[in-house]
């Protein structure tokens, strides 16, 4: 596994990763000046780095973000790390939408997968209770798919389309009239 380290003083410009972020990341550097930092990786961030006063300080990483031993988020700093998809710069990310919403008999469900890979899209209701499994482990490429679903045996009422694929799950909101 390849990573990016940073090592550089806190005047680092940090807009050019937030631009395009690698793959790994492993931050070395303190930020001791007041200001706010974004870093951000499509894998991993494994960080051993000091965050000062007065400093706001985020990680993003689309698996996991490893606080190394010496890592310190000092008294009157604001950290906060998030796993959620990142992408590099003009890649785009899972999607899932439906129309027409709301809908009285059928509705059509639109989505893009980002990359070729393995997909699942299922419906719940409100109550959490799947209510129609659509695609249950099937091969598809990347690009816009589309299909028609028609719960003519299901009351009015909230539903919620899940649609996963490479490590990636979205949901919408779509109301049964």
């Amino acid at each position: 596994m390849k990573l990016l380290t940073i090592l550089a003083g806190c005047c680092l410009a940090l807009t050019s990763q937030a631009q395009n972020p690698p793959k790994n990341l492993r931050i070395q550097l303190s930020y001791e000046k007041a200001g706010q930092y974004l870093q951000q990786a499509v894998e991993t961030i494994e960080a051993t780095n000091t965050i000062g006063l007065a400093s706001t300080v985020d990680y993003k990483a689309g698996r996991s973000i490893t606080l190394m031993a010496g890592f310190e988020a000092k008294s009157g700093s604001t950290f906060t790390a998030n796993i959620q998809p990142v992408t590099s710069k003009g890649e785009l990310l899972l999607q899932l939408k439906a129309y027409p919403n709301p809908f009285e008999h059928s509705t059509r469900i639109d989505y893009y997968l980002p990359a070729d890979g393995v997909v699942n899209l299922w419906v719940i209701d409100a109550q959490g209770k799947i209510v129609g499994q659509l695609i249950q482990g099937e091969n598809q490429s990347a690009g816009k798919h589309q299909l028609e679903w028609k719960p003519s045996a299901l009351e009015a009422g909230i539903y919620i389309p899940i649609i996963e694929a490479n490590q990636q799950k979205v949901t919408t909101r779509i109301v049964k009239k």
